[in-house]
């Protein structure tokens, strides 16, 4: 029988990094015309894996200008123009991680918090069918300057957004989980769909109220529809069911084949354009650290005693580092608790006493298989926070940082076909 072929519509990438949010759409039937991304090595990754796409790299002031997007972007986009415009501007001091990396320097002060701004700006000079902004759910409860009220930065970006003119804009916060993704990612997002077409669709965008205080912002946005799917409970494969095929730790770059074949529907997903015999089945990027015994030692230890984090340690085995998490082999209550992975070593193996390859960790986030990436696996981690006591703000972006800033494919591939019902209905 003949696959039913899907409608395909246009998308422009802003604050692109590796692609996640790009290859979710494209699975859901968006083609994307042009991407921003200021970090080469995540430009590049976003390159390998979207070569059509016109790569419009650094400054979104500079490279995605006024004069870029009329002579670049909308000669492509053609008589429809442009469907969608996403993008998640850099959140640096919003994640919890940022939290505890802010240095003293004000939220205010940091120029890459501004960017949302742009986005607007080329928002304004596209005018494509529909918006999406992401973010972090920290920036609910963000405020400017430490002598600031909590939320007054969502409620000021909510605000620019939501006075687009043309536009009904409408908030969400958003859980991976709920779409397969076998982690928590909770993502903050607002969607602006143009008025004609909501009015026309009768399309009912559930309503905010940005006076209430910051701590009722959650309670009012998860999960709460409109123009943002909706989801019952969590339908995430438990870790193993992720990744238990990629259980070893002796893996060469020279070596090109899978293994092991799968065996779970969420490994046989990720490898689906590999091609359907196992031993001929493409694997990168599944290098593992080399740890030294006593790091060994130590993930061992909480292998056997089911350590969950490092702060639980005995005294003699404790590190500096703030958090060290051990991967749960079952959800216990059914939510996934981990969050985000900037670092090699951030989360522990299950079963093996060493820390997740590239590959194992984009498997988490629902990267496939063919989703290549390029760049480091890791750096320093002044060098992947910056240094903005003193005016550092440019950041390296491994792979792993590349893949943990990343908006999970099928969370993407979920609002992607959430707007395909919209557009197409649009187009009967």
């Amino acid at each position: 029988m003949q696959q039913e072929m899907l409608p395909l519509f246009t998308s422009v990438d802003l604050f692109a990094g590796c692609g996640g949010l790009t290859r979710g759409l494209e699975d859901s039937g968006f083609r994307c015309l042009a991407f921003n991304e200021i970090n080469k090595d995540a430009a590049n990754s976003f390159s390998l894996n979207f070569p059509d796409a016109i790569r419009l790299d650094g400054d979104i002031r500079e490279s995605v200008s006024n004069e870029i997007i009329e002579t670049q972007i909308l000669p492509v986009a053609g008589e429809n123009g442009v469907d969608l415009v996403c993008g998640g501007p850099p959140c640096q001091g919003f994640s919890g991680i940022g939290h505890r990396r802010s240095f003293d320097v004000e939220k205010a002060d940091i120029p890459t918090n501004h960017l949302f701004q742009e986005m607007i700006r080329v928002i304004n000079k596209i005018q494509p069918k529909a918006f999406l902004f992401e973010n972090v759910q920290g920036l609910l409860s963000s405020k400017w300057t430490k002598k600031g009220v909590n939320g007054e930065i969502f409620r000021d970006v909510w605000k620019a957004f939501s006075s687009i003119k043309g536009y009904v804009a409408q908030p969400t916060l958003i859980h991976a989980y709920g779409f397969g993704v076998p982690q928590n990612r909770p993502r903050v997002m607002i969607m602006g769909i143009r008025e004609d077409l909501v009015k026309s669709l009768k399309i009912v965008p559930t309503n905010f109220d940005p006076d209430v205080p910051s701590d009722k912002f959650q309670k009012q946005l998860r999960d709460n529809g409109g123009f943002f799917p909706k989801w019952h409970g969590s339908t995430a494969p438990t870790i193993p069911e992720a990744i238990s095929d990629l259980e070893y730790d002796d893996w060469k770059e020279d070596e090109i084949y899978h293994r092991l074949p799968p065996n779970s529907n969420f490994q046989k997903t990720m490898r689906r354009k590999l091609g359907r015999v196992f031993k001929k089945q493409k694997i990168t990027d599944h290098i593992v650290s080399n740890h030294s015994k006593k790091v060994r030692d130590r993930f061992q230890y909480m292998i056997d005693h089911s350590v969950t984090n490092i702060r639980n340690l005995p005294e003699n085995m404790k590190t500096k580092k703030f958090s060290q998490k051990l991967l749960p082999k079952d959800w216990g209550d059914g939510n996934p608790t981990i969050t985000c992975c900037s670092n090699s070593d951030d989360y522990v193996h299950y079963s093996m006493p060493r820390a997740l390859s590239v590959r194992e960790w984009a498997r988490l986030q629902t990267f496939p298989d063919h989703h290549l990436f390029s760049g480091p696996r890791t750096t320093g981690g002044v060098r992947r926070a910056g240094n903005p006591d003193k005016g550092i703000w440019d950041r390296e972006v491994p792979k792993y940082t590349q893949i943990g800033n990343a908006v999970p494919p099928f969370l993407g591939k979920a609002i992607g076909k959430n707007l395909v019902e919209i557009f197409f209905s649009d187009s009967k």
